[in-house]
């Protein structure tokens, strides 16, 4: 009888080695009974290596594996079968063997070399294509269906095994999303029954979306392990992929979302650029910003505004407030500070009215200002026309570039923004 206090898998130290070079390095973790655990990383990073010689069909150099307890090297082939389930990347069934028949070929850890299948065999195969949803294909052969169906008579071969841990090979490879969403919605149900599962993940969005942990592989090492908030970070995706993006939870789906992008050069990174939205009026250019690596401040910008949505999203420090509620001297005062500091302000084609006058007022602390005009300021008034000649006076009192958003965005993607902030006086 297993405890549930018992890990299913200790990875204590292990090295892989494929000829003289060393492909997997002193990993070191511990899954846990219901863990659903995704294994990601770069093509080349060993992912498929580290899941191999856990089952140990590769040679581990140093280090141990153990399955419940086991050391994987003191098992019989018997008797690691009825621990450990593998599903592997590429599998060649032969040619006109049905769907049921491969089912069915998951429970020869069950039977003597001289038995056939029995009823109850043949019960829990039908089960398990039944949850998978290829129970009408049972009489088909397996060349003869589509990709998706095939991955899902794999996966309930698997299943079949009834084991406690399954390792799966990315078995969602050339799936269409539909597919590839069923299978980790199934990893998610097996788990909930006390199984584990690893999953070799090639979307680390849908890994981040169902997987309860992540673990992190780049060039044989764990870089991170955890759950996927934490291991889905900008470092961290920039160390194991190279990938320049923005991480952040996606409030329409209620997911951790990423994007990513083509990074300019890291010496925009000097120049200070402060934006004053609101109203959704800023957050295309925001976006634009990050991703042309400048150092970005925001305000005053209120909670549950789409501006500061995409302001936490990118990592940009900003000034909030209250929602529906007036600027604070507290909030004022930081705006100000984060304004004096910027080397360039640029204020949005916001609307204006009560509860906003002040980030138009603050403008004029601003020693360089880039002014975002896509729509006359009086169609932006809703202050009772304070709006209108607090603009006017911030345009004939300030040294202020005004442009369109898309003047200003273009001038972005070419690159000339720091030429512009070094020639405003």
């Amino acid at each position: 009888m297993m405890s549930k206090q018992q890990s299913a898998l200790v990875v204590d130290g292990v090295c892989v080695n494929l000829g003289d070079k060393t492909i997997i390095h002193n990993c070191c973790f511990n899954v846990g009974q219901g863990e659903f655990v995704g294994i990601i990383g770069p093509n080349g990073a060993g992912k498929s290596t580290l899941l191999k010689s856990l089952r140990g069909m590769l040679p581990v150099a140093s280090g141990q594996v153990s399955v419940f307890g086991h050391p994987t090297h003191s098992l019989g082939d018997k008797k690691a079968a009825r621990l450990v389930a593998y599903m592997q990347q590429e599998v060649n069934v032969g040619f006109g063997f049905t769907a049921l028949e491969v089912v069915l070929a998951g429970r020869y850890p069950y039977m003597k070399w001289w038995q056939n299948e029995t009823e109850q065999d043949r019960y829990i195969a039908k089960k398990y294509m039944a949850f998978t949803g290829i129970e009408a294909l049972a009489d088909k052969p397996v060349n003869q269906v589509s990709g998706g169906e095939r991955q899902r008579i794999l996966l309930a071969k698997v299943l079949a095994q009834e084991t406690p841990l399954i390792f799966l090979d990315e078995p969602t490879a050339s799936l269409d999303l539909l597919y590839q969403e069923e299978i980790f919605r199934y990893c998610q149900d097996i788990c909930k029954e006390e199984k584990s599962v690893l999953i070799i993940a090639h979307d680390i969005k849908l890994a981040a979306k169902f997987c309860s942990r992540l673990i992190l592989l780049a060039d044989g090492k764990i870089i991170a392990d955890g759950i996927p908030s934490d291991v889905l970070t900008v470092d961290n995706l920039e160390k194991a992929y190279g990938l320049h993006s923005a991480v952040f939870l996606n409030k329409v789906t209620g997911n951790l979302d990423i994007h990513t992008y083509a990074a300019a050069s890291h010496t925009n990174r000097q120049t200070t650029v402060h934006i004053i939205g609101g109203g959704g009026s800023t957050g295309d250019i925001m976006r634009r910003l990050y991703e042309g690596c400048y150092r970005l401040t925001a305000g005053v910008l209120q909670e549950g505004d789409t501006d500061a949505d995409v302001a936490t999203a990118f990592e940009i420090d900003f000034v909030i407030g209250q929602a529906f509620s007036e600027i604070t001297e507290q909030q004022e005062r930081e705006h100000k500070e984060k304004i004096v500091s910027a080397d360039v302000v640029v204020l949005g084609n916001l609307c204006y009215g009560k509860q906003n006058l002040n980030n138009l007022q603050a403008a004029f602390f601003a020693a360089k200002l880039i002014v975002i005009e896509d729509t006359p300021i009086d169609e932006r008034d809703f202050a009772d026309g304070k709006a209108t000649q607090l603009y006017g006076k911030l345009l004939l009192q300030k040294q202020v570039t005004v442009m369109t958003s898309m003047q200003f965005t273009t001038m972005i993607e070419k690159h000339e923004l720091r030429e512009l902030t070094e020639k405003m006086k």
